[in-house]
């Protein structure tokens, strides 16, 4: 569910799109561009501008785009917006999604080969005679239609990170239905999975219609398509497909158990029961016709230490339970700091200060501000002189003693060669470097290896940031050789990230788990550009315990103290 800033954002950025693809006027496109972006980045709500002489004093918003925004508020369209997607409709405007394809070349296949959707999209990349378009080659080829892949998987699955938030909010209503006693997430969502099919809800009350009735009631199902006196499926006005299971209060632990764990771990785990003489239904396991009260009871009862729904994968969480080998995974509770954010130095949307205190609030000892470098010239990368006027800013809020310390940092680029975009005289004078790969993704896996394994023996590097430069759903990981970026790794002291941004959680769990058995630390962050993004937190910790990851496997569960004492013992 967006907020006002990300609907009116996303709206202008679509038009702005739209209007390139149909080849308008270049100053009109720049100015929905613009405005999209500086709406994006404010952090201020738009609700806040009461009318259109104040939408007007926002940068790149004048009149025109004003009532615009008025008459979205008013009525909840733009009428404009309305007529353009007329001549560009959501399903060839959301071809922009695809790695590969920007307006212009878009527009190109459209007058060319009356290119639609996604279905014509592909036909055209098989075509020969696309080779006639100006600047295609087989190279460009190769990639538009891997990307299309990516694309098309990104499209049967949500990320953890979109449904999430709104399974939440779902499930918030449900829990307030006054029928209703427990009401949990199931399934992938449960799991943390890193991207999900749909949203499922188990909910216990002894009338199960009349929640049902209520749940299909709610202002943001858009179509019931399956109604029962104890479930029902609907789609949401966004399109989410949501499943909601009422139990009767007597066997809720046992339909959440059964229904959170994958497919293969709930075989392994019915047929250990079978061995002990209990009994499956649909509603899960039980006792003769008894169900057990809590899942830790149902696990115990097998002779297993109890399983976080994130390991329920059947990835040897069912062996080590049965040896009491299981760790005790990360909890949000444990992390002291958070080590890759950003601020309004480069492409963030909150001060120094807001982070900060928004970060005190949540009760953290410290945050890294590690802002982009120069190399980074679309988020505003900081050149050296910029890099040392931060650095007075966060001087001078640590000295007003805030309770919270904060950290100069950066998060500075590994150039192709493997150097970094700062000298190592500049880096030495910062309290945390992370350093990350942000251009010339296609390197081949020797060269990229190579060159992401030069940065961490740089004595100066702290982190390495989202280590396969994947998003998830848009862009494949890059080619490297992660058991050799986790060796160096180990051998020079340094961390690796499970990055908690929505379009990343990089490292991905596997590789997570790989890390930490090595003995490689992981920082968990959230490379928030804007307050509320640290809490996205919850996202990169899920991984982290998909991961197996522990406290002491992470070095912003340290004390301040205990961090300063763990950057200065490695690598120096």
């Amino acid at each position: 569910m967006e907020n006002v800033n990300s609907q009116i954002a996303r709206i202008f950025a679509r038009i702005a799109d739209s209007l390139e693809i149909l080849d308008e006027n270049s100053f009109k496109i720049n100015a929905y561009r613009k405005a999209s972006r500086n709406i994006s980045s404010m952090p201020e709500s738009l609700d806040e501008f009461d009318g259109e002489k104040e939408l007007s004093t926002i940068p790149g918003v004048g009149k025109d785009l004003s009532k615009k925004i008025i008459e979205h508020r008013l009525t909840g369209k733009i009428a404009y917006y309305e007529e353009i997607k007329k001549q560009v409709p959501d399903e060839l405007a959301e071809l922009l999604e695809i790695r590969g394809i920007g307006p212009k070349f878009l527009r190109a296949l459209v007058q060319a080969f009356g290119v639609r959707d996604i279905e014509s999209l592909k036909k055209t990349i098989g075509n020969p005679d696309i080779f006639e378009v100006d600047g295609i080659g087989r190279k460009k080829i190769e990639q538009i239609s891997r990307s299309i892949e990516v694309f098309e998987g990104g499209k049967k699955r949500m990320r953890l990170t979109e449904a999430h938030p709104l399974a939440t909010l779902i499930k918030e209503e449900i829990k307030g239905f006054p029928e209703v006693l427990k009401a949990q997430l199931a399934g992938s969502l449960r799991r943390m999975r890193e991207t999900v099919a749909n949203i499922d809800i188990i909910a216990s009350a002894d009338n199960g219609a009349e929640v049902v009735e209520q749940f299909t009631s709610l202002g943001f199902v858009k179509e019931v398509l399956r109604k029962t006196e104890n479930g029902a499926r609907i789609l949401t006005q966004t399109g989410v497909r949501t499943d909601l299971l009422v139990v009767e209060p007597r066997t809720y632990a046992c339909a959440l158990q059964n229904f959170t764990g994958s497919r293969s771990h709930n075989a392994r785990i019915r047929e250990i029961a079978a061995e002990k003489g209990f009994e499956s239904d649909l509603m899960g396991i039980r006792n003769g016709t008894e169900y057990f009260s809590s899942e830790e009871e149902i696990y115990e009862s097998l002779g297993l230490d109890y399983i976080p729904p994130e390991l329920r994968e059947d990835r040897g969480e069912i062996e080590a339970a049965s040896t009491g080998e299981l760790p005790a995974l990360l909890a949000i509770e444990d992390l002291r700091g958070d080590l890759h954010a950003h601020s309004t130095w480069s492409d963030g949307a909150s001060t120094i200060h807001q982070m900060a205190d928004k970060a005190a609030s949540l009760g953290y000892e410290y945050i890294a501000i590690t802002d982009h470098s120069p190399s980074s010239r679309i988020a505003r990368g900081l050149s050296v002189k910029k890099l040392w006027q931060k650095k007075e800013e966060v001087e001078k809020i640590n000295a007003e003693g805030g309770g919270i310390r904060l950290l100069m940092g950066s998060e500075v680029d590994i150039l192709p060669d493997g150097s970094l975009d700062y000298p190592d005289e500049v880096l030495r004078e910062l309290d945390f470097v992370v350093a990350s790969v942000h251009g010339s993704f296609s390197m081949e896996e020797d060269e990229m290896t190579k060159r992401i394994c030069g940065a961490l023996e740089n004595p100066n590097v702290d982190a390495l940031g989202h280590p396969t430069g994947r998003l998830i759903g848009q862009r494949d990981p890059y080619k490297v050789d992660i058991d050799a970026v986790i060796e160096t790794a180990k051998n020079h002291g340094k961390a690796l990230e499970v990055n908690s941004s929505y379009k990343r959680l990089d490292l991905k769990d596997t590789h997570a788990r790989k890390a930490v058995e090595a003995g490689v630390k992981i920082i968990v962050s959230t490379d928030a550009h804007r307050t509320e993004h640290l809490e996205r937190i919850i996202f990169g910790v899920g991984t982290a315990r998909r991961g197996w990851v522990k406290k002491t496997d992470v070095v912003n569960t340290y004390s301040l103290s205990e961090l300063l004492k763990w950057l200065a013992s490695h690598d120096s």
